[in-house]
């Protein structure tokens, strides 16, 4: 054959052999699957799957939302007083004492807290703080109590031994009434006492006798014949050395309450082992928390 013939004859076989393996790929691929790129099966077996997650339209409204909801809680759970008044002392109640709880308050001088309607809650229940007086008079009706700088609240758990809702506060003529009753915790007694020369139209006998005096003693000279015998002298006594004479005086003095507060519960919420006293202010927020 001449070479012409047989390179025609090479190229047909080669054009023919390729259309025929064509053919046999074809056959090979699903009925409707087409290797095409814009094939949506094509293209989900060659695309890598994306995760799931929802779409954030806007990304600063969800942080403003996120950052009110931060302020909001911070609001509600603590209170303006938070670090001014403190739960100070649990004591639970033994044979020898009452239940006790302490407050201190320690604020900037001129600074007033209303603490009328404060809660203090623990496992065993709650008590609310309730009214009391400021300047002890028995007739006097109770108010809000309203603590200043550098004050102790005594939180007590026992009857009042001044009455039903008789709650008070501490002044420099107390110790008078403390001759008469008995109040847990304890407290030291200083009364004013008059001067040299507020006695000195006295008679010389009378004027030592007033000055041998202790700080808050009533007078007792009923065994004493000089003293009981001379009516200037025992009415100078009886007139004086007294609480009501005593805040008649001295009421208006500057020094004259002091800083320590005796508030009557009645109600024994203090485990005597162990637990977490919480206080919170009228609004419901925390102010201070205990644990013991």
């Amino acid at each position: 054959m001449k070479p012409v013939t047989i390179f025609i004859i090479f190229i047909i076989a080669v054009v023919t052999y390729s259309i025929f393996n064509q053919y046999l790929k074809k056959e090979n691929i699903p009925d409707g699957l087409e290797l095409q790129e814009n094939n949506p099966l094509t293209a989900a077996v060659s695309k890598p799957i994306q995760p799931n997650n929802p779409k954030i339209d806007n990304p600063k409204i969800e942080k403003e939302e996120t950052t009110e909801e931060t302020t909001i809680q911070e609001t509600t759970d603590i209170s303006p007083y938070y670090g001014k008044v403190k739960l100070s002392t649990i004591q639970a109640e033994t044979r020898y004492h009452p239940c006790l709880i302490t407050l201190s308050v320690k604020v900037y001088s001129g600074e007033k807290i209303n603490i009328t309607g404060w809660k203090i809650k623990a496992r065993q229940g709650e008590i609310t703080i309730p009214q009391g007086i400021e300047k002890y008079q028995s007739y006097i009706t109770p108010s809000d109590i309203i603590i200043k700088e550098y004050t102790k609240i005594y939180l007590i758990n026992d009857s009042n031994p001044l009455g039903r809702d008789k709650n008070f506060q501490l002044n420099k003529c107390f110790g008078y009434i403390k001759n008469y009753h008995s109040f847990y915790p304890s407290f030291y007694t200083s009364c004013p006492k008059p001067k040299l020369e507020d006695i000195s139209h006295l008679n010389p006998y009378c004027q030592e006798y007033i000055l041998r005096l202790s700080s808050c003693e009533i007078p007792n000279y009923s065994n004493n014949i000089k003293i009981a015998t001379d009516s200037k002298c025992v009415s100078f006594l009886n007139n004086t050395f007294n609480y009501s004479s005593c805040f008649k005086e001295h009421s208006q003095d500057e020094d004259f309450l002091k800083n320590y507060w005796y508030i009557y519960v009645g109600t024994d919420i203090v485990e005597p082992l162990h637990d977490t006293i919480y206080l919170y202010d009228s609004n419901g927020f925390l102010v201070d928390k205990y644990m013991y």
